[in-house]
């Protein structure tokens, strides 16, 4: 038994640094229908949006961006961890009131329930934002992306999460 919850143990830490190293990064949108995957937003400097694509600097005008997405790395298997470590403590208290034939089942049932609903619930907080610029002209464009620069949690890199 005790085997069996360390190794469940460790392929729970191991999925939640896999899914930990997914970086957060911007999708964005451009009025020909492309779209550039795995930006940093850097700076806005006149008419244009000055991005990092595939490593290399872009240079966008303002006005051919239709859509900015921040795309959140998942979290599903940090709160699935988290959920089953919870879970595997109210079936550990349930059990104890119990008979002792069930307390595997309630131990299991537990965790099995605090994975799902913790993975879920973490994945549903760390969705991405998404921002839709078709309707708007340059200046609020602008307006828009300078707010949006100024957030330090919506930059790659400075996460303070890890």
């Amino acid at each position: 038994m005790t085997r069996h919850f360390l190794l469940m143990f460790f392929l729970l830490v191991l999925l939640v640094e896999t899914g930990r190293s997914q970086d957060n990064s911007w999708v964005i949108t451009i009025a020909t229908g492309d779209t550039l995957s795995g930006c940093a937003l850097n700076s806005l400097e006149g008419d244009s949006l000055r991005i990092v694509w595939s490593g290399f600097p872009v240079s966008l005008p303002v006005e051919s961006l239709w859509k900015l997405q921040y795309h959140r790395r998942s979290e599903f298997w940090r709160g699935a961890f988290y959920g089953s470590a919870v879970g595997a403590i109210v079936g550990t208290v349930v059990s104890v009131s119990g008979s002792e034939s069930s307390a595997p089942a309630a131990i299991a049932l537990g965790t099995l329930s605090g994975l799902v609903a913790g993975g879920l619930a973490a994945e549903y907080l760390s969705r991405d934002d998404r921002y839709d610029l078709q309707g708007y002209d340059s200046p609020e464009k602008k307006s828009i992306i300078s707010a949006l620069l100024a957030r330090p949690e919506l930059r790659p890199g400075d996460d303070k999460s890890k």
